[in-house]
Parts: structure tokens; sequence; C-alpha cells
């Protein structure tokens, strides 16, 4: 039992899959090069206006209300890696036909449905579901189910929606359609013309010797396509599902605002959160890569985004915002003329919570909140602070914020007896220091006075002495007083600009 998902007019369906204002307008598809394109494809709006393939560009323009649209044969790739991800969520065995029917290019996957029922039910319920799945891809599609595999694929191409043909009603659900369905060569239709052969019934009950022996075995194929009789060994493919999780957009003219760049990545992620949908998966990574509108060297210039969001999301809106705030924050030197968005799909996030662990933030939430952040103070002041392996102080840089894994269990006690906590003047406050012999006696702090009760020091540290970076400080710990308070400090003497300043103060 084979089905067969077929994709009419699949040029201009590959175009508009992702612009879905057009499709309730009259489209025609242009190929060719300036001035002489013709009609490649047209919706079936365009058509009932009377246009069709092979027409010249002038002729378009006389339709004031048809919408003329370029080829493209990216998102024709993009879309026929879709079609044969959809038809493999259905099925194993599949197997990509291309077809002309109507002097229209069309896309065609067959599946191998045998054994299926228990997951999908009869062959006219599964047809019904790979309808819609393909529809959620952003497709238009005929489905037709047959035991013969080019049977399906002709009732596939000749007749609208779905239909299921039983086992022995090959032929007859064939009689009706015209010899386009067969993929005739031009000079065998011309033939099958001139003898007045309209149908696939006519030319099936034409007698096989005689057919044979006027055109050759060109006719006893075609009598055997004819009447749903005729052999098919199936040619499975294996499509790559991760390395096809793209999608991508070319604009009629150059954008550089923003605003209306989020209109189409929001289409763009939508139609990738399907697609891993499909497989039970999330987004764990998304790259943006737009061609802007400008040459250097000669090439076409690229701008590059890669957004990795905390945790593996399914959540459409906080994808968006972090392609939005990553953007803003780093947005193309040109005006934007394609985007193309790859993705990286992984298993979902999934964590038991218990019940006497406080709740923390949710990540994709956190992840937003940082972007903002980053946006607003700049990448290298956000995140987490890892320490160098030096003695210096400030010794750490800033890397990329992840949530620590938790840890089922009770909250540990707070220890009775912590720590003395240390606050880091950033930057250091320059002092007044008197001195007595090689020892301060009293600091002056924001023209305040204070005199040393007690010291501790110095500690004299240096370091990168190889470089322009080199450092070098004397180190002192003091009880400072005034007539009213006291406070624990730590102060410090840098001998090369013989200066003295306040590095923090103990709790």
């Amino acid at each position: 039992m084979y089905a067969c998902l077929y994709i009419p007019s699949f040029p201009a369906q590959a175009v508009l899959r992702l612009q879905p204002d057009l499709r309730r307008q009259p489209v025609v598809i242009l190929d060719g090069e300036a001035p002489r394109e013709t009609v490649l494809s047209t919706n079936m709006l365009a058509r009932r206006l009377g246009l069709m393939s092979g027409m010249t560009r002038l002729q378009t323009e006389s339709f004031p209300q048809v919408h003329s649209l370029r080829r493209s044969q990216t998102q024709e790739s993009v879309t026929k890696g879709a079609l044969l991800e959809c038809a493999a969520s259905f099925s194993p065995l599949v197997e990509a036909v291309q077809t002309i029917f109507s002097n229209e290019p069309g896309q065609a996957v067959v599946l191998d449905i045998r054994g299926t029922d228990g997951l999908f039910g009869s062959p006219e319920a599964l047809a019904l579901k790979l309808r819609k799945r393909a529809g959620a891809y952003g497709l238009l599609a005929n489905v037709a189910t047959s035991v013969n595999f080019h049977a399906a694929t002709c009732i596939a191409r000749g007749v609208l929606g779905v239909n299921s043909i039983r086992a022995g009603d090959e032929a007859a659900a064939l009689a009706s359609l015209p010899l386009d369905v067969l993929d005739l060569s031009p000079e065998m239709a011309d033939t099958f013309r001139s003898w007045g052969i309209r149908n696939c019934g006519m030319l099936a009950k034409l007698p096989e010797r005689d057919l044979v022996a006027r055109v050759g075995f060109e006719g006893q194929h075609l009598r055997a396509l004819a009447r749903g009789e005729h052999p098919h060994h199936f040619v499975p493919i294996e499509p790559d599902f991760r390395s096809q999780l793209i999608e991508t957009i070319e604009l009629e003219h150059p954008v550089e605002l923003l605003e209306p760049l989020l209109f189409l990545y929001a289409r763009l992620l939508d139609q990738l959160l399907v697609r891993v949908q499909t497989r039970s998966l999330a987004i764990a990574s998304i790259e943006v890569q737009l061609r802007l509108d400008g040459h250097a060297n000669d090439a076409q210039l690229h701008h590059t985004r890669t957004i990795r969001p905390a945790l593996p999301s399914e959540d459409s809106r906080r994808l968006l915002k972090l392609v939005q705030l990553d953007m803003e924050a780093h947005p193309p030197l040109a005006a934007v003329l394609a985007i193309e968005m790859r993705i990286e799909a992984a298993k979902p996030h999934t964590a038991q919570h218990g019940l006497f662990l406080p709740q923390g933030p949710e990540p994709d939430s956190l992840e937003v909140t940082l972007a903002r952040l980053k946006k607003l103070l700049g990448e290298d002041r956000v995140g987490a602070a890892q320490l160098l392996d030096t003695r210096r102080d400030e010794g750490f840089v800033m890397r990329r914020f992840a949530p620590p894994p938790q840890r089922n269990g009770l909250i540990p006690e707070v220890a009775a007896n912590l720590p003395a906590a240390f606050r880091v003047c950033r930057p250091p406050l320059a002092i007044g220091t008197t001195l007595h012999g090689n020892q301060p006696v009293a600091v002056s702090i924001d023209r305040e006075s204070f005199d040393v009760v007690t010291r501790a020091g110095p500690w004299r540290r240096s370091g990168e002495w190889w470089s322009q970076a080199n450092w070098c400080r004397e180190e002192w710990d003091v009880l400072l007083s005034d007539k009213a308070t006291q406070k624990v400090c730590r102060i410090a003497h840098d001998p090369s600009s013989h200066c003295w300043y306040l590095v923090g103060t103990y709790d």
C-alpha cells in the first residue's frame, strides 16, 4: 500500500509558504534572465485569471492585480527537505518523485505505508493526517493511496484533496484523468492527440498488441500506467533530519528596519518549531544569517549571529525575544536581502523539583532578562565571574551564565559562625595617609580623619612583570577609629605611583 503526497505548483508554493499574506492574492513565479523572464509557476488564483506557464513578463504585467515574484531555488531546496521530513514522520520508507503536470513543475513523495494501521488507522485516515501535517508546513497538498505506486502518483496529480483507491479500482479511478498525469513526451502527446485519445480510460481500452506495433514498447508502458497495472521497484531514501533544519526567505526589496524583519523571524521560527515538534524535540540553538545589500571585496556581505537559550525551548515568543534582543545589540551594517535561519534540535528539558527546594526563576525568563542586561550594559559586563589563576585583584573574567544543576535534598542549615564579609571598593578609593617611619598612623577618607589603632602588614604582592600589565603593591589591614566609630579596612600602597588607596572594608 502506497500513499502519494503531491505538491502542485511547487515553485510557487515554495516561495509562498512563508508569506501567508500573499496566498490569497494571484501570484506568478518568473524564471530566466531579465527582460526575457517567463512564467514558471502560478497559484490557483492566478490560473483563474487566465495566467499560465510559459507566458512572458510583459504579458503578466497586463494584469495589475497579479504579483510577480522571482524563482528561489534555495527556498525550493529547503521546502523539498521539509516535505521529505513531513513524509518521514509517517513512514521510514519514502521515495521522491519530481513531475510536471499541466506544464508546471510539481513535487511528489511516495510513502510505503504497509503496517502503519496501528499507528495512524486506515489508509483514508492516514491520508487525512498527512495532508493536515503538510498544511502545518505551509503546503497545500493532494494525497492519494493505492496498492499501485504509479496509480497513487497519477491520482494525486490529477485529483484535488484526499483520495483512497481500493485494490482493483485503479483503472476506474484513472479513467477520467487527462493524459498529462502520465508524463508523456511531446511526441507521444501529439500522437495520441491526433488519434483522439484524450484521457487515461481511452488509452487503457486500446489493444496492447496494436499499440506496441505502432508506437513501440513505450506505448505498452503508458497503457499499463493508464490501467494502474505498471509495477515499480521502490527505491527509498533516508533524509537527514538534523542537517535539514533550515528555513530561508528572500526579500523583494532591501529592508533596513528591525520591526518588519521581526515578522519574518517569527514565521521562520514557527515553521522550525513545527518541524522539531513532530520529532518531540526542542530548539537548542538558533543561527541567523543575513545576506546584506552591499559588496566587499567583490563578495556579498553576510551578518551571522548565534543565539543559544539556557535550555532547549519550545516557546516561540521567548525564542523570538532572544533573537530580537541579540539583533538590537548587534545590528547588521546594511539593508537585508535574504534571511536564513538554522537551528539545532535537542530533547526538551525536564526537571523534577523537590518538595523542600526553593522555586527558582524559569530558565527561559532568566535568559531573556540576561539578554536585556547585555543590551543595556554590554556583553562583557553580564554573566558569571570566573576566577583566573592569578593573585592579582580583579583577577576574573565574565563567562556565559548557566544555572547550576538542582540537587534534591533538604536545605542545609546555616552555619552559626560565618566568616567576615569583605566589601571591595570598585574602583579603589584614593586616600591620604600619615606615616611614622614606614607604617601608617593616620588615614583620611573622604575628608574624614581616622587614627590607626591596630595594624597588620605589610604584605607585598607583585606579578606579571613580563608584560605591560605588571602590578606591585603593599597591603595593610588596619583598625581605624575616630571619636564615634571604628571600622576594619584594608589599605594598599602602590610603589610605582606612590599612591595610597582604600581596597575595601570588613563587615
